[in-house]
């Protein structure tokens, strides 16, 4: 029997034979199925790619372009059906195989989302799995892929709906393809009036239940100010600048609802798509009229964000 050191030696003796040939999704070696134990190992992926399950797919935790979906927009309140894949860095999260929020792929480990949440389950993160691909709730349409939770991160200074902001690092890293992609992290706001897009699965009424297909509206960024006198007197949370509004006032029935809570808030800025918000709350109606959805400013957090990535990447 060969150990793992003799085998990926033999396998690296005869790899360089194969490395100019353009074999496409194909395996390399004829030895490739006896060695389905060593994928782990990073010469043993490359010259066995099919045996592997990584065909077409850059390794763990290699970099993907980011706000660059492969399928694009054909041009959740009173929202419409996305088109599959045009919202690749959407994920679905599951409390116990049960969805409860959204979240935003940022990173091949790590997922953004609302800490009202998560704010029960940080000691638990074995509770809360992760559905990459997701598209049709009720239909496997192959794309999907369910990963857990290693660690949860809530904003330390999260306090009623302050600082709504949390990470999860994922156990495995996400395999990205054409239907999973991270989102790009801002430089900088968006103006006022800016038409970004909110993407979830939350409710369509506030007596329904999740909506099945992810949903996908478009929503104009209002001023701060505008946003606290409509807001302050339904919701009763004082809005501070970690805090981000949009909506139309009413005019039409657009917003965000209970189940999209964590979900992305994005927007097109120089031909790629950059992570502005995380839904975090607005009238327990879902009434746009009411009150304007608010999302966590991620521009805000970026150092949040990018602290937690560095520090416990590893």
């Amino acid at each position: 029997m060969y150990t793992l050191q003799t085998s990926v030696t033999f396998l690296l003796a005869g790899f360089t034979a194969f490395i100019s040939g353009t074999l496409g999704c194909q395996d390399k070696l004829t030895q490739c199925p006896g060695y389905t134990s060593y994928c782990g190992v990073a010469d043993i992926k490359a010259a066995c790619p099919k045996t592997c399950g990584v065909c077409g797919r850059p390794p763990p935790g290699a970099a993907a372009q980011c706000g660059k979906p492969a399928v694009q927009l054909s041009r959740v309140i009173a929202g419409k059906n996305a088109k599959r894949g045009s919202w690749p860095w959407q994920v679905l999260l599951l409390k116990d195989n049960e969805p409860f929020c959204g979240g935003s792929i940022v990173h091949a480990r790590w997922i953004v989302t609302a800490s009202h949440c998560i704010d029960k389950l940080v000691s638990q993160p074995y509770r809360i799995t992760v559905r990459v691909g997701e598209y049709n709730i009720d239909v496997n349409e192959g794309s999907e892929r369910v990963l857990g939770v290693q660690s949860v991160f809530m904003h330390a200074g999260y306090y009623r709906l302050a600082n709504d902001i949390a990470m999860l690092k994922l156990a495995s890293p996400i395999l990205f393809n054409s239907y999973v992609q991270p989102i790009c992290l801002p430089s900088k706001d968006v103006a006022v009036g800016t038409k970004c897009y909110i993407t979830g699965w939350g409710k369509t009424n506030p007596n329904g239940g999740v909506h099945p297909i992810l949903q996908q509206v478009a929503l104009p960024v209002v001023s701060n100010s505008l946003c606290a006198s409509k807001n302050t007197k339904v919701t009763n949370v004082r809005l501070d600048s970690g805090m981000l509004c949009a909506g139309d006032g009413g005019a039409t029935l657009k917003g965000g609802c209970q189940g999209d809570s964590g979900g992305p808030f994005v927007c097109e800025v120089g031909g790629r798509w950059e992570l502005h918000g995380a839904v975090s709350h607005g009238a327990d109606s879902c009434s746009s009229k009411e009150a304007y959805t608010v999302f966590a400013r991620i521009t805000q957090y970026l150092g949040w964000i990018k602290n937690n990535i560095d520090r416990y990447n590893a």
